[in-house]
Parts: structure tokens; sequence; C-alpha cells
């Protein structure tokens, strides 16, 4: 008698215990819903099956609104091979000039709808000139130059003529991170195949708590990393050093990238795109990364890269920060701000997808 009481008990506190966690879960997701900054639905890079037979990084197919904010409320779609944007044929068609973007969240349009990407922005001013041309948006958020120059080996199955490669200003940092992006992806996506933890996500994945949790993980990575650019701000042999090694490793991966583009005869460009602290009255870097942006240029022209700089178009704009990014919301461009990169880049390559045009 005294063990079925002592089971009794147990079950009545197991069960207890389900219930409440149950109620706690569901009473969160409601409450995460209905404040308006969580969104219940995010773009997801491509499972194991997928990444085998398509160039780009996110799960073909999606058509979905993104409700991080209320202010920043924006509809993404990925095309069939993986990449943001419109549809797009996997071989080349005759008399097409084809332009890639490489870069991170700067590139890819974070908060922006498609066609307020500054790669949607360059088709259209081509398109509007009768100038033949299909601009491919290959940005991955969280991204550098080492995840980069992978993604571009990938996407020469489409064939480009010409790829743009956009520098954000944290580019540097992030070749800190112990994993990068590309391997971080690459071992989700073997974890969402496995039976159990894919039965989990795939039941997950569209609820407002599991992309709570993945805005939480990305802020707590960006922590560790501000610590890092703490350390390496501070005088002394130590900071210098390891941002010197940085500097070096973003050299020789920009090396390999002109390079590996030269052997498949396509044009590199390399585009610096600046971080609103530079722009405005109260503009202004201190540290490290005062002259990141004329170091940066200075090396990309010193290995004859043909280099764009988005700095000054943005400054004699006259727009304010707030115009030009999602302020006070988010540090990311706003329309305006891939508007005037777009229109930059347009001017400068203009004449040599003409020549390209003209040499078929």
């Amino acid at each position: 008698m005294a063990k079925i009481s002592l089971w009794k008990r147990a079950t009545y506190w197991l069960t207890m215990v389900v219930i409440t966690c149950t109620t706690i879960v569901m009473l969160s997701e409601m409450i995460l819903r209905l404040s308006g900054r969580v969104t219940v639905e995010s773009v997801r890079t491509a499972s194991e099956k997928d990444f085998n037979r398509i160039p780009g990084a996110f799960e073909p197919g999606q058509n979905l609104t993104e409700t991080p904010h209320p202010k920043l409320i924006h509809h993404v779609s990925i095309n069939s091979l993986g990449y943001r944007g419109p549809e797009i044929s996997r071989k080349k068609k005759p008399g097409i000039v084809r332009i890639l973007c490489l870069g991170d969240s700067g590139t890819y349009g974070h908060y922006v709808n498609d066609d307020e990407t500054f790669p949607f922005y360059l088709q259209e001013m081509f398109l509007r000139e009768k100038i033949p041309v299909e601009v491919i948006n290959a940005g991955v958020p969280d991204t550098t130059i080492v995840d980069q120059l992978y993604y571009l080996k990938r996407s020469m199955a489409i064939e480009p003529d010409i790829v743009i490669l956009t520098f954000s200003e944290n580019d540097i940092d992030d070749l800190a991170k112990e994993i990068p992006t590309y391997l971080a992806l690459e071992r989700n996506r073997k974890l969402k195949s496995s039976s159990i933890a894919g039965l989990f996500y795939r039941v997950v994945r569209d609820t407002a708590l599991f992309n709570f949790g993945l805005r939480l993980k990305a802020k707590l990575d960006n922590v560790k990393l501000s610590r890092g650019r703490k350390q390496e701000a501070e005088p002394g042999p130590n900071g210098t050093e390891e941002r010197e090694l940085l500097w070096k490793q973003y050299a020789d991966y920009l090396n390999q990238m002109k390079s590996y583009l030269e052997e498949q005869g396509v044009m590199f460009v390399f585009n610096a795109f600046p971080t609103h602290h530079r722009i405005g009255k109260n503009a202004g870097m201190n540290g490290p990364m005062a002259k990141q942006l004329d170091r940066v240029e200075g090396l990309a022209r010193s290995m004859g890269i043909r280099t764009i700089s988005i700095l000054q178009p943005f400054q004699i704009s006259m727009l304010t920060t707030n115009e030009l990014y999602l302020l006070p919301y988010d540090g990311h461009a706003s329309k305006k701000g891939h508007l005037i990169q777009a229109n930059t880049v347009f001017e400068s390559i203009r004449n040599d997808v003409v020549k390209i045009l003209s040499t078929r």
C-alpha cells in the first residue's frame, strides 16, 4: 500500500510539473507574439539535402513576412537556387551579364523588403537603361570574408561575370569568431538532418520562443565579440598584435578571392560600406576603428581591385543617419541607404557591363 501511495504522489507531482511547464511555455509564447517584437517566421538556411543541389545558402521557395519589431516588418522571398530575390535560371541565358553580390546582412538586406535591397535596386537601374543584367543577392547574414570566399566558390555554378564584395565595418572583428559562420551552418544542417533533432526543429522553428532564443544567442555572441574588441582597443602589445593578425587574415582571404576570380576570368569589385557612426554631426570613431575604412580601401586598391567607397555619397546626400539607416530601431541601411549604394555602384560599373556585352 505504501508503494502504491508513493507511486501516486510521484505521478501527481510529475503531472503538476508537466502542466506548470506547459502553461509557462504557452503563456511565454503568447506574450512574445502579442508584443510584436519577436517574429514567428524567419528565413531558414538550407537543409543538407537542399544544400547539396543548390548554390545558395537558404532553403529554397520561402515566402514570408518577418516581424522582429513593429517598425521593422519586412517581406522576404528565397528563389529556387537558395538566393534572396526573384527567380533566376541556374544556367545563364545568352546576352545576359550576371552580377553576384557577396556580403553579410547589409548585402542581404536585413529588415527591408526584397525590392528595397541594394542588389535589387542595382538590377533595376540597369534594366531601366535596357541593359540586360541579372543581379544575384548572395548576401548571408553574420558572415565575413572567409565565409564569403566559400559561398563565392559555390556560386560559380551560376556563371557570374562580375562579383561585388561589400565590406561591412564588423568584418575584421568577425574573423575572431571561434567557428566561421559557414562551418556553424554546416553543423546546423547535419543536426537538422538527424531524426530526433530534425523533428524537434520542424515543430518549434515557427514559434516566437524559438526565434527569441535565436535572437538572444546572437546578442550573447555579439557581447563576446564586443569584449574582444575592447581588449584589442586597449593600448599595449597584445591588443595591437591581435588586431594586426586579423588584418593579415583579411588581406590573405581578399588576395585569395582576387586570384580565384582572375583564374575564372571574372571581374572583381570591392565595395566599402560605412557604419552609421561615421555619418552626421556627431560622427566619429575612436581607437582601431577610426581609420578602418581608409585602410581597407587602400588594401583593396594596392591589390589592383576596383574599389568603391559609399562613405562620400552618404555624406553628400545630406540625409540624416535616421534616413540612411534604420535608426533608432536598428543600425542596418534603410531603403534610401540601399538606393544610394546601388546608384554609386551602378555609376562605377556601368561602362564595364556595356563592354562585356559588346564582346559577345
